[in-house]
């Protein structure tokens, strides 16, 4: 769902310029489903996403995935929840978000950056805020880790059924995001 990171090594020196974050290999979004005689997990490994650190500590994240990527390890649960969320109308989940990041004095360092933006699934938009865990390796890698309860109900999809009790309405989306800044 969310990523960011920075550090003083990647502020300029002049303090003028922004420090652009990628989100890079191995990292995944997921999500768990939850239905009163299974549980369903998906994970995305196709994830795209950019952060921007400004110079006064503001951060903007983007995250998305297709909805196609999602893979649970059952073919026709997940052809269903293709049609559930009528991907082709609507491909991408995506978080659009922004917070405040102080950066730590030493690496490695942990902080928690508060978010709050707006999560689009099924083409519509919702505000949200979640909390990130930031790890940092360096001053120029870390990894990224939130949580973020959806409600399906709220964004416009029809909940699935099995013996004709519906999921629940809730799916628990997880992002681990594995983030580099760019350039030198």
């Amino acid at each position: 769902v969310a990523a960011l990171a920075a550090g003083p090594a990647l502020t300029r020196a002049d303090g003028a310029a922004p420090v652009d974050l990628t989100v890079g290999a191995g990292s995944t979004l997921s999500y768990r489903l939850v239905h009163k005689l299974h549980e369903v997990n998906g994970v995305s490994k196709a994830v795209e996403g950019k952060a921007r650190l400004l110079p006064d500590g503001t951060v903007q994240v983007v995250v998305r995935a297709r909805v196609e990527t999602f893979d649970s390890g059952n073919g026709n649960r997940d052809a269903h929840m293709l049609e559930a969320t009528e991907a082709a109308r609507f491909p991408f989940v995506t978080l659009k978000a922004v917070g405040r990041l102080v950066p730590p004095a030493a690496y490695p360092a942990s902080v928690t950056v508060a978010l709050r933006g707006e999560l689009t699934f099924h083409g519509v938009a919702r505000p949200v805020e979640v909390g990130v865990e930031v790890a940092f390796a360096s001053a120029r890698q870390a990894t990224a880790t939130a949580t973020l309860p959806v409600s399906l109900d709220a964004h416009g999809v029809e909940r699935p059924s099995l013996l004709f009790v519906k999921v629940d309405d809730a799916v628990v989306i997880t992002a681990s995001l594995a983030l580099a800044a760019e350039g030198p």
